[in-house]
């Protein structure tokens, strides 16, 4: 029954009980009626209450949508000049004029293109993933850690890597364009927050709790345990990371797939020590083999055969 409806009601049945003759000499009549007055009074501010939060709910959709219209014009509108910049230079690191000085400068060029385009993915994903679930399909772990672990190592520079467990396939359930993002994040922040190199560790490894653990672990400057607690928030940045290019937004992302996922992420640091970060996820079982049935043949008597 709507409120207005409810007050009203209230109070008719108030008037109807004064009304009679009965009730002429009750003691409890006027307190009843301040009680049913105060009742009124109730509705009517739940009433403007449940107003303020619809309007608040359908501003709310309205400004989720605009915000994401307003992501994928951006990403847009961004790529093509991004793209025409990194063909740019392309072209000038294959000519055979440009001075041996003017090398480096234009991989800055590019790698700042890159780190660009990875801003404009995140966004995108993060957006993704407030509109849709992750679309499960079954590919294998280890091959695409193998892959990511090779396209980082590219431009790791004085950084090694040391892999455990990726020697044999480790079907999992999940997006993998999704589970990319996460991994390729990891493994980009423990070189960019290693500045003096230093091995990386990536550990594959599979549970009997039906769960596949990865770890990734650097040696870098790490962070103290209030940053750590804070790490996979959104836009935010440890103490120690003012000098590292950075948006606040990859580990947010990450923890967000991983939960989707029905996994989890957690991260061990200490400062000067580096840093490990732990990803499980649900592993894919395989079915049981499915064994027919054999249904019993009633096999005819010698007087029924005759």
């Amino acid at each position: 029954m709507p409120m207005r409806s409810q007050e009203q009601e209230l109070r008719q049945w108030v008037e109807r009980l004064a009304e009679d003759p009965a009730n002429a000499d009750n003691p409890l009549l006027a307190e009843f009626q301040k009680l049913a007055e105060r009742h009124a009074k109730l509705l009517r501010q739940f009433h403007k209450i449940a107003k303020i939060s619809d309007r608040l709910q359908t501003e709310t959709k309205e400004m989720a949508l605009q915000q994401r219209q307003f992501v994928l014009m951006v990403s847009h509108e961004f790529r093509t000049p991004l793209a025409i910049i990194d063909s740019a230079s392309q072209m000038l690191e294959l000519e055979p004029k440009l001075p041996v000085s003017a090398m480096p400068r234009v991989g800055k060029i590019r790698n700042a293109v890159q780190r660009m385009l990875h801003l404009i993915e995140r966004c995108l994903t993060n957006d993704r993933l407030g509109t849709a679930a992750a679309r499960p399909m079954a590919f294998d772990l280890a091959a695409m850690l193998t892959a990511l672990v090779a396209e980082t190592g590219t431009a790791a520079g004085e950084h090694r890597f040391e892999l455990h467990g990726l020697d044999r396939p480790v079907p999992i359930p999940g997006d993998r364009d999704l589970l990319t993002v996460v991994f390729s994040n990891l493994l980009e922040n423990a070189v960019k927050y290693s500045p003096n190199g230093g091995t990386i560790r990536l550990d594959l490894s599979t549970g009997e709790e039906g769960q596949v653990t990865v770890r990734i672990m650097d040696q870098g400057i790490g962070v103290n345990a209030a940053d750590a607690a804070r790490l996979f928030d959104k836009y935010f940045r440890a103490s120690n990371a003012a000098g590292t290019t950075g948006a606040g937004l990859g580990l947010h992302l990450a923890r967000c797939i991983v939960d989707t996922h029905g996994g989890g992420i957690s991260v061990a640091s200490e400062p000067g020590r580096g840093s490990a970060f732990t990803v499980r996820l649900p592993i894919l079982r395989p079915e049981p083999p499915v064994v027919a049935k054999i249904s019993k043949v009633a096999v005819p008597t010698a007087e029924e055969a005759s």
